[in-house]
């Protein structure tokens, strides 16, 4: 979305060290656990991050249920977190919907 967020699907542990060597430091992750059988716990991706020092943060929550409250915390994260940010879910469309929702309150 800018040169200090970038929103993509699912990753898996796998992919830390190489969101490191893109240059990635910080990974805020918005997708439930349970979703889906093949999806990493956000236990797991925490490990792996944390492994390759890349800051991991579980913010989760599904469309029907986007708040204000979680609105305001992603804009923390946002504005706390070093750069670049990669803000995930399962596809990429919870992640788009929460950073213009944001955007458009004024809050990024």
């Amino acid at each position: 979305m800018n040169n200090n967020l970038t929103i993509y699907k699912q990753i898996y542990p796998a992919q830390c060290p190489i969101l490191v060597q893109m240059g990635y430091r910080s990974v805020i992750n918005i997708r439930p656990d349970g979703e889906c059988d093949t999806q990493p716990s956000s236990e797991i991706l925490a490990v792996a991050a944390d492994k390759t020092k890349l800051h991991y943060v579980y913010l989760p929550f599904d469309c029907e249920r986007l708040s204000q409250q979680t609105i305001e915390k992603f804009a923390q994260h946002y504005h706390a977190l070093p750069k670049p940010i990669l803000l995930f879910c399962g596809t990429g469309a919870r992640a788009k919907l929460l950073y213009q929702s944001a955007v458009m309150q004024g809050l990024l």
